[in-house]
């Protein structure tokens, strides 16, 4: 759910009281070889190739801002590389040594707000995509503005008027984002 993933496997054998059955390093390893295995199957979100390539096409600065980690993050591009690597500046806060709290922090997204070439004025100029409920947080705690595209409906917005009245959109795909509310250059 976007936090680091040290701080998360920690967390996950904490709480099942697992930490005298392995130690985060041995559950890591065997976590991040069954992630490899899945992430070769995931299919993009929808939208999401045809937003990156719109942006970048019209001169839009773009960013990637993923919890994960280098050590799996290679193998989650590999059905997608000729699109995401259009993307140049990518932060891998799982392990990203500038980032020092993942998500639901503002770190991960302010520090890649101070990687572009040319930083926004204010943070309230940046427009983030999450797809978390924990992006979201952290997008918000960093002043930014942020569209919810939920994968799965593990949460609902419209149950937590707070998190809905600070969410600036939530969507059920990409596909029916419209760039022009945002003012930005409309789709061809």
């Amino acid at each position: 759910m976007g936090k680091r993933h040290d701080e998360s496997i920690r967390w996950l054998l904490n709480e099942l009281n697992l930490n005298d059955v392995v130690t985060p390093e041995e559950y890591s390893h065997q976590y991040d070889a069954i992630l490899i295995e899945m992430f070769k199957k995931s299919p993009a979100m929808p939208g999401a190739e045809r937003l990156v390539r719109h942006l970048i096409q019209k001169g839009i600065p773009v960013a990637l801002c993923t919890g994960s980690c280098s050590r799996t993050f290679p193998t989650k591009l590999d059905n997608h590389r000729d699109w995401i690597e259009l993307i140049k500046l990518q932060v891998l806060s799982g392990d990203d040594p500038e980032v020092k709290f993942g998500k639901p922090h503002p770190d991960p997204f302010l520090v890649t707000m101070r990687r572009f070439p040319k930083v926004p004025e204010h943070a309230g100029r940046v427009l983030v995509f999450e797809d978390s409920y924990n992006g979201v947080l952290s997008a918000l705690e960093a002043g930014m503005q942020c569209v919810m595209v939920p994968e799965r409906t593990i949460y609902d917005p419209e149950t937590d008027t707070e998190f809905k009245s600070r969410v600036t959109l939530v969507l059920d795909s990409l596909e029916h984002f419209k760039p022009e509310d945002f003012g930005l250059p409309a789709y061809d």
